[in-house]
């Protein structure tokens, strides 16, 4: 009996040892990755600093709050969609569709046109904006 806890408490040990060392291992990954990342933030908000991306948010606000957003707009939701998608979005470099779409939300957040709440429920119909334009296979 002895020797079972004994081989147990050694298979235990490995285990919690191999998981010790793929975590270590993560942390390393995500420092580069974060790296990386930070270089192509810099590069994609030069490439979008001076966009502007109304008809994106009219689309978004159409999408997420349908009766109040229709009353007072003078095109239909497909008109803001397809100007988005052509005029907004198609210009920026693949790479940079994600961050774009990230700081119009933020840009909404920060200018009062959107609230914190909505904000959050809005982000996940937003991250589906380059796959619905077709710019992207995934969303962001």
């Amino acid at each position: 009996m002895v020797k079972k806890i004994i081989s147990v408490g050694a298979i235990l040990l490995l285990a919690l040892m191999a998981m010790d060392e793929a975590l270590a291992t993560t942390v390393t990954t995500t420092v580069t990755t974060t790296t990386i990342d930070e270089e192509e933030n810099q590069q994609c908000q030069r490439e979008i600093q001076t966009r502007s991306f109304p008809n994106c948010e009219t689309y978004l606000k159409l999408e997420f709050d349908r009766a109040d957003a229709t009353i007072m707009l003078p095109y239909a939701k497909k008109h803001y969609k397809r100007r988005c998608c052509r005029n907004e979005l198609s210009g920026i470099d693949k790479q940079c569709v994600c961050f774009a779409v990230r700081t119009m939300m933020k840009n909404m957040m920060d200018s009062g046109r959107l609230s914190a709440e909505d904000m959050e429920a809005m982000l996940e119909l937003a991250g589906d904006l380059p796959t619905v334009c077709n710019l992207r296979k995934y969303p962001c």
